[in-house]
């Protein structure tokens, strides 16, 4: 059989490499793989959605922390709109917002990795592209990547996976049994049977 090609993702941390994998449509494969451009090319427009998106991502993050009791830190970054992270000594968080990839559009990746960091190690990788988040998708993006945490062995790349696509069952038709009509002819019937009361 031959080799399944590996198509890895252009994840901000270079320590961990990221494959794309299956359910994954080929638009998001495309832009998952593309390097953005750095901070000082983005456009006002760019500039303000990206600040937005960074806003979304701080509050996201801090509204993790408190109810984790993590502690919170925001980084400036050259390659990034926002470089956050959240940690104790059980867990760790992760959230990147990357640059747009073209000067002509808006779109732009909220990364977010988690890392157990006792018991078994876990590590866990989400994302979502859009042109704009607020903060409630992204801390559903966050939550996600610890949901996704698995066991990784030394020097293994972590998979990305979609959604599978839905699949659809049949819905079963009840069909009444040969039974049934007898026994609701027989339920007439008994009754007509039944002594009337007498009269006086």
């Amino acid at each position: 059989m031959p080799e399944t090609k590996v198509t890895y993702a252009n994840f901000p941390e270079r320590e961990l490499k990221v494959v794309i994998g299956p359910n994954i449509n080929a638009a998001s494969t495309k832009t998952l793989r593309r390097i953005s451009i750095g901070t000082y090319e983005m456009t006002f427009t760019q500039q303000e959605r990206g600040k937005n998106t960074a806003d979304a991502a701080r509050t996201a993050l801090n509204h993790i922390a408190k109810a984790m009791g993590l502690t919170a830190t925001h980084d400036t970054h050259r390659d990034f709109v926002c470089a956050s992270s959240a940690a104790n000594a059980e867990h760790k968080f992760n959230v990147w917002v990357t640059t747009p990839f073209e000067l002509t559009q808006s779109g732009h990746i909220v990364w977010t990795k988690y890392q157990e960091l006792t018991g078994e190690g876990k590590i866990g990788v989400a994302f979502k592209l859009s042109t704009g988040f607020n903060f409630e998708e992204i801390e559903v993006v966050i939550k996600a990547a610890q949901k996704n945490a698995v066991v990784l062995p030394e020097g293994e790349p972590f998979t990305l996976k979609g959604n599978p696509p839905p699949r659809f069952a049949k819905k079963a038709v009840a069909v009444p049994t040969t039974d049934a009509a007898p026994a609701a002819e027989a339920e007439p019937a008994a009754a007509a049977n039944e002594e009337k009361p007498a009269e006086g």
